[in-house]
């Protein structure tokens, strides 16, 4: 047959009717898709028309290349969205520049009502542009994306997949290799025979053989839908005819509208938005005949009483006919639905065109089909990897891996909130940190700079997360309000819709934390995404075990680089010099004025301070119950006292002999010592003499302020910690073990108390305990009980806080010197930021302020030590004396604060008088 070209309607223009041939007659030019064109042909005197021939497109393509003006007007004008975005997605293999701004690409394809069917934007089904959608998410102005810039959502995978998203390899290892799927079943021949058989119809598919070309050449479902609806429709001549994929999963049987009362004048804009939801009755009725392979034909009569759901019909239709469309194996692959008028083809179930028709479009939507699944498993391993990239880079922190852990949550399985629970490594019930991450936190502007997630805003839904963590099963909750598991109580102004708890794994296989999704925005989490989470939480365990190496590589380097300061600055003590003080006798209590609240070291030698030290723990009758040993007891003493240094000012030995024997002196007057118990006694004796060991001269926000090695060894009470951990060190060194006696429960007691107490000093967390104790000091004495863990807990910190300020407490004279030793420390510290940090020092620190003083101890001794020291003396009326003894000293300090006023005042008016 021959062809000649034709003039074309401007909706077939519109179309690219006759604009398209197969790739193969593109010789040497760009190839243009023939899978977007509609090559709507008609049956007149054996010829197909709208045939152009390969030279009429050369033209097209050169006259294209040549006015790149035009094209750029024609694409804004003409061209749909659908189609840039399916250039979008194969244009994107890689990234141009890691460094360019990063925004979140569309879907390319949308979730249909059913879990197990989807559509496709390029044609199927049109959505509003929503800002809360996955499709409108900011851009994100990093040097690196926390997402990768391919953007995809685990839905586009639902239905789609039939080969697992993980396996088990022979060694029990998990892999993403998976064996493709078998999409080419060559047991029969692919050209079947009746394509040449025509002797039972005068038509045969042999005598019009650009249907077989026009079919096979497109694997677009949606658009090779609308081509098989379409030429069912010219060779019936039915009215109308409509497409229904089949899909199965499992042992259900689903039907997918694909393409909707097409007939000669239809285009497939129209045809794809006219969208189809079956009535429940009618899909059971349509799958079971597809389950049984049977083709059928229904007059309007019987239409009426069986076919109920059918709305979509013309008025004039006579019959319906139902057409099976099996693949090469008999396997049903849709059906087609067609409304009969009086002059459609008659016996339609047993034309043999129409049936031949029928069988290729079968194999045709079965290749497609095949298609469609190899590119989704192309496009998932593509995911993975953008994944497994971005989890990868910049692995700097904990904290920042779990923001890309959770931003990749949110892109990827669109959801509203996302929640990383990690584990503690000493209890696998007990969540250490909780990471959240809103949809609505990547759309404010100062997620482009955001380098950690925000921390426990949410509820924890611990009845579920505990259950995750405990026995590692996966917890998907598709209605949240009947589920009696889930408090939503506790958050209030959150609508909860759907919960997914799903436990993540290091390569060890061991539950290191808990992933949890709530409310995704269509519908409910699927199987789907599950398995989507499962893959995904491999990489975050590798990422969250590789960054926690790395965090512990940086903190042991920080470790020793701590360790080679201390060890050139300090060495333990001499066994000559503790043999010396082993032999001297050590004097009473009485003798040193230990016991008394106005006690001053003033007029003691050192030695004097290590004979009262060694006589504090003998007093208390602690040398005697653990059988301490009193050499051992010299040689720690004096190693102690070896490691703080003499050029600080004021936090040395001579604060810590001063903070113990605060301590003794409450201990003994209060009669507390009694109630607390031997362990306890020694663990505060052993803290008051090394809370401060290895200071600096400096306190924790100069270390934080200076990034110093101790700042990036310990993140809170920096110093605290050295502290502690100087204090153990000595209690480790040999000839230092004054606790060797004790049995390991009492080792373990006292080394808790002595943590406990150390850490009390610092005084930002007495800040945040304070309203504890002064609810314990409204029962006064009445509220103690010794047995009650928390309230001992309370009265040790607060002892510790008050021997430590216990310098607020000695005669006004005493307390003023030791308060300009304290400021000169201060002023220290301040020039410092000065010199090293270029930063204006607070004024307690700021040399320049010293006449300030005065006024900066009213609100010391006002602010600070009278709380406690008035909660002490209400819970023990002994204790009163170091109260009355802060006020008195507030008071003093608050005439020279006068005083200082009065004078500053003078020397202004002396300044305005000369003037």
């Amino acid at each position: 047959m021959t062809s000649k070209p034709t003039s074309n309607t401007s909706v077939q223009r519109k179309q690219g009717v006759g604009l398209f041939k197969p790739v193969s007659w593109n010789r040497g030019r760009r190839v243009t898709s023939p899978l977007l064109g509609v090559a709507e042909r008609s049956v007149s005197g054996g010829q197909i028309l709208n045939c152009e021939g390969p030279l009429l497109q050369l033209q097209i393509e050169a006259f294209l290349d040549d006015h790149p003006d035009f094209t750029d007007s024609y694409v804004l004008r003409k061209v749909k969205k659908s189609t840039i975005d399916k250039w979008l997605i194969q244009n994107t293999h890689k990234d141009e520049e890691d460094h360019l701004p990063i925004r979140l690409a569309v879907n390319t394809v949308e979730q249909n009502n059913s879990e197990d069917t989807f559509q496709t934007n390029e044609g199927s089904q049109r959505k509003p542009y929503c800002s809360k959608s996955a499709e409108c998410t900011p851009v994100v102005k990093r040097s690196t994306s926390l997402t990768p810039h391919r953007k995809i959502s685990s839905a586009t995978f639902e239905g789609g997949r039939h080969s697992p998203l993980l396996t088990t390899a022979e060694d029990g290892s998990m892999s993403f290799l998976t064996v493709p799927p078998n999409v080419r079943k060559r047991s029969k021949n692919l050209q079947p025979e009746f394509l040449n058989d025509d002797s039972n119809n005068s038509k045969s598919l042999s005598n019009i053989p650009d249907i077989h070309e026009n079919l096979t050449s497109d694997l677009n479902h949606p658009s090779l839908c609308f081509k098989i609806a379409k030429n069912i429709c010219l060779f019936s001549k039915s009215l109308s005819t409509s497409i229904l994929e089949v899909k199965q999963n499992g042992q259900k049987i689903c039907l997918v509208s694909s393409a909707v009362n097409v007939n000669l004048t239809s285009t497939d804009d129209e045809s794809f938005e006219n969208n189809l939801t079956l009535d429940p009755e009618l899909n059971t009725y349509l799958a079971q005949l597809a389950h049984e392979g049977k083709s059928m034909l229904f007059t309007r009569k019987e239409v009426q009483t069986n076919l109920l759901g059918v709305s979509f019909l013309p008025d004039e239709y006579e019959e319906v006919a139902i057409l099976l469309l099996p693949d090469v194996d008999g396997e049903v692959q849709g059906l087609a639905l067609l409304s009969l008028g009086s002059d459609c083809v008659k016996y339609i179930l047993e034309n043999k065109l129409i049936s031949d028709i029928c069988k290729l479009s079968g194999i045709c939507m079965k290749n497609a089909s095949d298609f469609q699944t190899l590119s989704l498993e192309v496009t998932r391993s593509q995911v993975f990897l953008d994944l497994a990239r971005v989890m990868f880079e910049n692995q700097t922190s904990i904290e920042y891996t779990v923001l890309k852990i959770l931003a990749n949550l949110l892109v990827l399985i669109e959801c509203e909130r996302a929640q990383i629970l990690l584990l503690s490594k000493d209890s696998s019930s007990i969540f250490r940190k909780v990471y959240d991450l809103d949809e609505n936190d990547m759309l404010k502007e100062e997620f482009n700079t955001l380098m950690r997630p925000f921390e426990d805003r949410f509820p924890n839904n611990s009845s579920i997360t505990g259950l995750v963590a405990a026995i590692g099963k996966t917890v998907n909750i598709k209605d949240i309000l009947i589920d009696p598991r889930f408090d939503i109580n506790d958050d209030d102004d959150f609508e909860h819709r759907s919960l997914l708890c799903m436990p993540i794994r290091d390569s060890g296989n061991q539950i290191i934390g808990v992933v949890s999704l709530v409310n995704k925005k269509k519908g409910y989490f699927t199987s789907n995404d599950e398995s989507f989470v499962e893959a995904f939480g491999i990489f975050c365990g590798i990422s969250l075990a590789n960054v926690s190496n790395y965090e512990q590589a940086k903190a042991a380097e920080a470790r020793s680089q701590v360790a080679l300061d201390i060890m050139t600055y300090h060495a333990s003590s001499n066994t000559a010099d503790a043999n010396s003080l082993a032999s001297k006798v050590v004097p009473s209590s009485l003798s040193l004025h230990l016991q008394s609240f106005s006690f001053t070291d003033c007029e003691l030698e050192d030695m004097d301070t290590l004979m009262g030290s060694l006589r504090m723990f003998y007093d208390l009758d602690l040398v005697k119950k653990f059988k301490l040993n009193h050499k051992t007891m010299c040689q720690w003493i004096l190693t102690v006292k070896k490691n703080y240094r003499p050029e600080v000012v004021y936090h040395n030995w001579r604060h810590a002999f001063n903070v113990a024997q605060v301590m003794f002196s409450s201990l003994i007057n209060s009669g507390w010592w009694e109630g607390l118990g031997p362990i306890t006694c020694l663990g505060l004796l052993v803290a008051c003499l090394c809370h401060d060991l290895d200071h600096r001269g400096t306190n924790n926000s100069y270390q934080m302020a200076t990034n110093s090695p101790l700042a990036k060894l310990y993140s809170t009470s920096t110093l605290e910690r050295h502290h502690l951990n100087q204090a153990l060190i000595i209690l480790n060194l040999d000839g230092n073990r004054i606790l060797d006696s004790l049995s390991p429960a009492e080792y373990t007691a006292v080394l808790s108390v002595i943590e406990e107490a150390i850490l009390a000093t610092d005084l930002s967390l007495h800040f945040a305990h304070l309203g504890r104790l002064k609810n314990l000091s409204k029962d006064g004495p009445a509220g103690l009980d010794w047995e009650n863990q928390e309230k001992v807990s309370i009265t040790m910190a607060a002892l510790m806080t008050a021997s430590d300020l216990g310098a607020s407490t000695k005669p006004f004279q005493v307390q003023r010197k030791i308060a300009g030793m304290v400021a000169e420390e201060f002023w220290y510290q301040g020039d410092l930021e000065k010199a090293q940090l270029n930063t204006p020092p607070v004024p307690m620190m700021d040399r320049e302020l010293r006449h300030e003083l005065p006024k900066l101890q009213v609100g010391f001794c006002e602010g600070v030590c009278l709380p406690v020291y008035r909660a002490l003396a209400c819970l023990s009326p002994a204790l009163q004396p170091m109260e009355e003894a802060v006020i008195f000293n507030r008071d003093r300090w608050a005439e020279l604060a006068e005083n200082n006023q009065e004078e500053e005042e003078e020397k202004e008016n002396k300044v305005t008088r000369n003037l």
